[in-house]
Formats: structure tokens, C-alpha cells, sequence
């Protein structure tokens, strides 16, 4: 399958050139963007500034609003976007951190206004772009409404995922406890897919597309097995897999490792590709990742000579131009009044009575209906669940098939006493 691997640039190095014509799927160039002049239109190539006088923390402690925050970035970076118009793409603050949901849902905003201002220029965003295991999977709903904007604005998912001692640690079986195991996701790597599967998908916005823009082997990242205290880049594992794994060849082993993560992107349609961190460097500590002019370099180019990526179009697999469908105008809090299959027109009577003139509550007897939506508040009242025929109660039914939504039961003899206990709801 078409490889979607591609490398993280901070400065023109060996071989470089040879990967970007073997036909990667993205390039990130952080500082060296006149590079960007030389690769292919149909390779995505991502551009990244780094901001050395604030960060998306210091904009919110210091008071300002997303928008003034937004305006500031964005102006401060206006000579850079200028001067490399090959670079479409651009990501905003690197890593930052949040704790709450509102601290998210300012940075959301933030988001939301760099798109609309990058629009104006015409460019497009990477949006997000969190540190590797962040943010906190709950804080995931504070942010949709960026993602939302995305459709809008064309802009991408950033996400960063390094593991330590191996790619695959803390995937699937790989745990501290031996008991635990995590499938095809991962709490580092691959923990992109408990974003999407949790929160995105069930929400409408599995079409986001995402790429890891930095990934590897990085000895900050923990936990770390038994035995492996300080870990380290991939050219300070080698000792440590030749005693764990009988791998005496720390580059092979790496490049392996690569592939493996390779073979697990292409499972997932929205994942447009990874950049392995890093291709180039400018000394320690990053020359202890660079790949650049090593056996890695050699291997990564015959793997991609070997299946080059498909071209860049944004909206792929379903195409730049398919129109989404289903999705609301506006978001807007429903709350859908499900009536039993025996109801007659006797107990829909009743819901209007007991809750139309304050409430208008959306009434029907579609199980489906009433949990379907890219909404952020689905309320079902189900009165009568238990006259629901099949194997899952109603209540399993949303969990498992609607999940997010809010199920409350209401059981009433008579449509007379439905009436009644929705008034005083």
C-alpha cells in the first residue's frame, strides 16, 4: 500500500532530496521553508515557525481573547508566510497544554479565528498540533469547535506521537500490566485512534483529516518498561535491543519499527500521513534523532521508492468536492420525546399537552432517529422502555450504537400521567 511516511526537515541535510522524489506524503519544514521550492505540488508540505517570545499559555494568562490572540499570532508570523508561498499549510502554537475545558475551549477558539485570518491570506491551518498522550481524552469535546471549522476552512488535525524504548510500546499488549491490552490503540502511538473512535466519529467529524506531524523514538516520553530507566533516541537504543531483542542493528531496527507504524496508518482512511522526527539538525539534543545520512535514510528512501504516497487532495478518500451530509446548520440542543412501538396518537396527544407550548420537544417513535445527529446535546426522553422489543435495552441500544447520548426513562400507565410528569419536568 502507498506509504504515509514522511520526515520532520529542520535544515537541508543528506539525501534529502533523494526521499522527497522517492514521493513521501508529507514533508515538515521547521526554518528551512525555501526548501519547499524544490518538492513536488502533489506532496503535502507543512510549514511550522517557531514562536520564541510567547506561547498559546501565556496569550490566555495575559488576557487576551481568542480573536486578539489569534490576530497577534498570526501577524507576527505575516513575513514568513509571505516570503514561501510554495507552503500552504501552517501550523499554529507547538504543544500547548490545557487542564480544563475551558482552558480548551479557549484555545478552540483560538483555532477557530486562525483559520478564518489564514483564510483571509489565502492559506490553510494544521490546528491543534498537542503534544504527545494530550490532551486529556475528555478535553476532546472542548475543541470541536474547531474541528467543526475544518470543513470550512479546509484545515487539518496535528497531532504529535513518540513512544520509548519502541514504537509500539504501550500498544495493544505491550503495558506495564502484563494483564491490560489496548487492541489496535495505544496510550502514545496509535492514541490517535481512541480520539477519533471516542469522540470524533461518534460526533460526525471522523472526516477530519489527521496527520502526526512528529513522531518517533523520544526518551521523554514514560512510562518506560521494567529495566529501562532513561531510554533514549533510536541512536542510543542500540545497546538496549541487542541485550532485550538480539537486534545488534539499531538502524534496521529503527526503520522497522518505522514501517510497522507505516502499515498502521494506512488501516485508517482520515490519517493522511506522518513526519519522522528528524531529517537534519543543527546539534544536540536534536542530532540525536536526525536520521539524515544514515542507514535509516537509505532504507526509508527504497521503502518509499517502493510504494510511493498518493497525491495530496484535500478530502480524500471521499474527494475535495463531496459535500457532507447531515450535518446541522447551526448546533442547536434537541431533545426527542421516543414513544413505545404500541403508542397511539392517545400518548403523542399527551406530550403535547404535558410539554409542547414550553418545551417543543421533538416527538416520534424512531429509536434511530431520536440518537442520530452531529450534535452536541441529544437528549432522549424514552417513555416505556421496556415495551422496546430486542436482545439490547434501550438504554444498551444508545451506548452502543448512539453514544453521547443523554438517556432518561419516564414510565407512565396513562398518557394522562405522561402528561403529567412531563409538565414538571
Amino acid at each position: 500500500m502507498p506509504t504515509k511516511l514522511g520526515v520532520h526537515v529542520l535544515r537541508a541535510a543528506a539525501n534529502l532530496g533523494d526521499y522527497i522524489q522517492a514521493g513521501p506524503a508529507v514533508i515538515k519544514l521547521v526554518g528551512d521553508w525555501g526548501l519547499a521550492q524544490n518538492i513536488p505540488e502533489d506532496i503535502l508540505v507543512i510549514g511550522r515557525k517557531h514562536q520564541a517570545d510567547y506561547d498559546a499559555q501565556l496569550q490566555k494568562a495575559s488576557g487576551k481573547t481568542p480573536l486578539e490572540a489569534a490576530q497577534q499570532f498570526v501577524q507576527d508570523q505575516l513575513g514568513t508566510y509571505q516570503s514561501n508561498p510554495r507552503i500552504t499549510y501552517w501550523e499554529g502554537h507547538n504543544e500547548p497544554i490545557w487542564n480544563t475545558d475551558e482552558e480548551m475551549g479557549w484555545y478552540a477558539q483560538l483555532e477557530v479565528e486562525r483559520m478564518r485570518l489564514m483564510a483571509d491570506l489565502g492559506l490553510k491551518c494544521v490546528i491543534g498540533n498537542f503534544a504527545t498522550g494530550t490532551p486529556d481524552l475528555a478535553l476532546w469535546p472542548a475543541f470541536f469547535p474547531a474541528l467543526r471549522a475544518t470543513r470550512q476552512y479546509q484545515a487539518i488535525l496535528g497531532l504529535h506521537e513518540y513512544s520509548c524504548p519502541w514504537m509500539w510500546w504501550m500498544t495493544g499488549k505491550y503495558q506495564l500490566d502484563p494483564d491490560a491490552d489496548q487492541g489496535d490503540e495505544g496510550w502514545t502511538t496509535l492514541r490517535y485512534r481512541k480520539v477519533y473512535r471516542q469522540h470524533l466519529i461518534p460526533k460526525g467529524l471522523g472526516d477530519v483529516p489527521l496527520v502526526i506531524t512528529e513522531c518517533g523514538i523520544d526518551p521523554l516520553v514514560n512510562p518506560k518498561p521494567p529495566g529501562v530507566e532513561t531510554g533514549g533516541t533510536w541512536r542510543q537504543l542500540g545497546g538496549f535491543w541487542a541485550r532485550h531483542d538480539n537486534e545488534p542493528n539499531k538502524a534496521d531496527y529503527y526503520f522497522r519499527q518505522l514501517v510497522w507504524y507505516d502499515k498502521e496508518l494506512q488501516k485508517d482512511d482520515y490519517v493522511i500521513g506522518a513526519t519522522i522526527f528528524t531529517w537534519g539538525s543543527f546539534g544536540r539534543p536534536w542530532s540525536d534523532f536526525d536520521v539524515a545520512g544514515t542507514d535509516v535514510a537509505q532504507e526509508l528512501i527504497m521503502h518509499t521508492q517502493a510504494d510511493p504516497a498518493k497525491p495530496f487532495v484535500y478530502g480524500e478518500p471521499g474527494g475535495e468536492d463531496e459535500k457532507p451530509r447531515g450535518h446541522p446548520r447551526a448546533q442547536y440542543k434537541r431533545t426527542y420525546v421516543l414513544l413505545p412501538p404500541n403508542a397511539d396518537a392517545t400518548w403523542t396527544r399527551a406530550v403535547v399537552e404535558g410539554a409542547w407550548d414550553e418545551k417543543h420537544y421533538t416527538i416520534g417513535s424512531s429509536a434511530d432517529d431520536a440518537g442520530i445527529g452531529d450534535l452536541d446535546v441529544r437528549c432522549v426522553i424514552a417513555v416505556n422502555p421496556q415495551k422496546w422489543p430486542g436482545p439490547l435495552s434501550l438504554e444498551d441500544f444508545y451506548k452502543q450504537y448512539y453514544p453521547g447520548v443523554e438517556y432518561k426513562p419516564i414510565t407512565a400507565a396513562t398518557p394522562a400521567e405522561l402528561a403529567e410528569k412531563l409538565a414538571s419536568k
